[in-house]
C-alpha cells in the first residue's frame, strides 16, 4: 500500500497522487498569451480512457471542446468525458490558477511532457498515443 501524500502551499506545479494511483490533483498556472492567442501549449486532443476535470481558483481559462467554445471563470468547475476532443487555454492578460483532476494516463503523460528528457516536437504523437491520448493537430 503506497504512503499518504500530503503536499504543502504552495502547490503550484506539484502533484497529490502519482502515475500509479487512481487520481492525480495537481495546482497549475497558464501564463498569459500575447494577444489572448487562442491554444497556446495544449494542442487538439482526446483521451481514449479517461475523464478529465478542471477547477478554475484564479483568472480565466477558455475551453474548446468538439464545436463549443467554453470560458470558465474563477470558481467554475469544468468536466470533460473520455473521448471529447478538447484544448484550453488562457485568454486574459493575468495568469490563471487551477486545479486539474486526471487519470493516471494523463498524469503520466503531463510527466513526461514537462520532465527532464522532454520529447522532439516530432515525437509527440508517439507519446501521446503511449499513453492511449489521441493528439489531434
Amino acid at each position: 500500500m503506497p504512503e499518504p501524500e500530503v503536499v504543502f502551499a504552495p502547490m503550484v506545479d506539484r502533484s497529490v497522487g502519482s502515475p500509479s494511483s487512481t487520481f492525480v490533483v495537481q495546482e497549475c498556472l497558464a501564463r498569459a498569451r500575447p494577444g489572448g492567442a487562442d491554444h497556446g501549449e495544449v494542442p487538439l486532443h482526446r483521451h481514449r480512457l479517461e475523464d478529465e476535470a478542471w477547477y478554475v481558483l484564479q483568472g480565466t481559462l477558455r475551453f474548446e471542446y468538439g464545436t463549443r467554445t467554453l470560458t470558465a471563470t474563477a470558481g467554475a468547475g469544468v468536466f470533460l468525458p473520455r473521448g471529447t476532443p478538447h484544448t484550453f487555454w488562457n485568454p486574459g492578460p493575468d495568469p490563471a490558477r487551477y486545479l486539474l483532476i486526471t487519470g493516471p494516463k494523463t498524469a503520466g503523460l503531463l510527466e513526461a511532457l514537462h520532465g527532464p528528457n522532454r520529447p522532439s516536437p516530432a515525437g509527440l504523437k508517439a507519446l501521446y498515443d503511449t499513453f492511449e491520448i489521441d493528439l489531434l493537430e
